[in-house]
């Protein structure tokens, strides 16, 4: 359960300390885990009225202290939350061979994927045995530590590859799949699903992939193939379940029927498909593309939001994927108000706003490699304390936070 704080008077409990996944409507929010002049709230407290306002709440918090006497609900209803931060009081909170284990199936697995596109072209039937087991390793190695899986898929660079966007895809899904309690036997499935979904670019002109003007109305219809062609590779296997070949034909349906290729609707749609359409979003939107750069994380949250408020997206999927992610995610690029640039490693949830960061740019943007956690308070030169002014893109002042993997693995060791 959810660990929390409450204030006592004459054994009354007054104030809870809540996560935002646990509010509701008719709590009333006396206090914030940031100062009120950096949100839009009303500095007295407020009463949540509607799921709107949650979402919103969200947006700028991860903890808020709840006054009961005003609150009108009858019970408060504590969900677990995900896992803390990767650094604690006594060091890491997993060890580095696990680390390096699971890189290992991060490279494997990016690895097959590249091949399995390489075999589709010269018209050899992919293993897709092989496809079982890598998602069977991804889901294994989520369970033991959802964390460490996205610190991974985070630090890595965002850069059209085709086997590390089948990776980010699989572990993003099975991150909401987790959350969402699935059962072990449905997260393999989601975890293949999510690994295949985008096999049918496979037959699209690469002309037309990697173009970098904007694509006529013919290249779009092409571009669009490749859900039908997905599913035709799938379903040619014969070992896959017909599940797999529906996320592939579905993962760029809307809720509303305004997607492709058949204009489905949220009834008519999986939850594979679903949740597999939104972290497919997500991960393009902060991924290079050869027609724009990669857009930061506070960008992707911002085109998520309204992407389910239009009935694009499922919107409780999409506030599980980017609440569990927070404000800075590992490998944001950061800038300090003391100019200096910093590389996320990984944040307290109680404190999401005050990350662990590793200092790579000087206040002159000079190289440079310092490490910082912002919880402790930690000053500048000028004895002002540090704080995050502006997230970056990634790739912005020559930054890649993968250049610092071997140096972050060191810290952690």
């Amino acid at each position: 359960m959810t660990e929390y704080k409450s204030i006592i008077t004459n054994h009354k409990i007054e104030k809870v300390k809540l996560h935002v996944n646990d509010l509701q409507t008719g709590m009333y929010i006396c206090d914030l885990d940031r100062p009120w002049r950096e949100t839009p709230f009303p500095v007295l407290g407020f009463e949540i009225d509607n799921n709107q306002t949650i979402q919103e709440v969200m947006q700028y918090c991860q903890y808020v202290e709840i006054d009961v006497d005003r609150s009108r609900v009858e019970d408060v209803v504590i969900n677990q939350l995900p896992p803390g931060s990767i650094f604690n009081v006594n060091g890491s909170s997993f060890q580095l061979d696990e680390i390096e284990t699971a890189e290992s199936l991060r490279k494997q697995t990016t690895n097959l994927v590249n091949t399995f596109w390489d075999e589709i072209r010269y018209g050899i039937s992919p293993d897709i045995y092989l496809a079982k087991s890598a998602a069977q390793e991804c889901v294994a190695s989520m369970l033991r530590n959802p964390e460490m899986m996205i610190f991974l898929v985070q630090l890595q660079s965002k850069d059209g590859h085709r086997g590390q966007e089948a990776f980010n895809s699989c572990i993003y899904s099975l991150l909401i799949g987790h959350l969402l309690n699935l059962t072990h036997k449905q997260l393999q499935n989601l975890a293949t699903s999510a690994l295949l979904h985008d096999m049918g670019k496979v037959l699209i002109p690469e002309d037309i992939l990697n173009k970098t003007g904007k694509l006529t109305d013919e290249e779009h219809s092409i571009i669009r193939t490749h859900s039908q062609a997905g599913r035709e590779i799938i379903l040619s296997s014969g070992s896959l379940s017909l599940g797999t070949a529906d996320v592939a034909y579905a993962h760029h349906e809307n809720l509303d029927g305004t997607g492709y290729p058949r204009g489905l609707q949220g009834d008519q749609l999986s939850m594979f498909s679903k949740i597999v359409g939104v972290v497919d979003k997500y991960d393009a939107i902060t991924s290079t593309m050869p027609y724009r750069p990669a857009r930061d994380h506070f960008r992707a949250v911002y085109i998520l939001k309204y992407l389910a408020r239009d009935k694009k997206i499922d919107e409780r999927l999409c506030t599980m994927l980017t609440t569990y992610l927070g404000v800075y995610p590992p490998g944001s690029i950061v800038e300090l108000t003391s100019k200096e640039v910093a590389i996320v490693l990984n944040s307290d949830p109680s404190r999401r706003h005050q990350p662990q960061i590793l200092v790579v740019r000087d206040k002159h943007k000079e190289p440079c490699q310092r490490f910082v956690d912002l919880t402790e308070k930690s000053v500048d030169e000028n004895g002002d304390t540090y704080r995050i002014a502006y997230m970056h893109r990634t790739g912005d002042f020559g930054i890649y936070p993968n250049q610092y993997f071997t140096l972050i693995l060191q810290s952690i060791g």
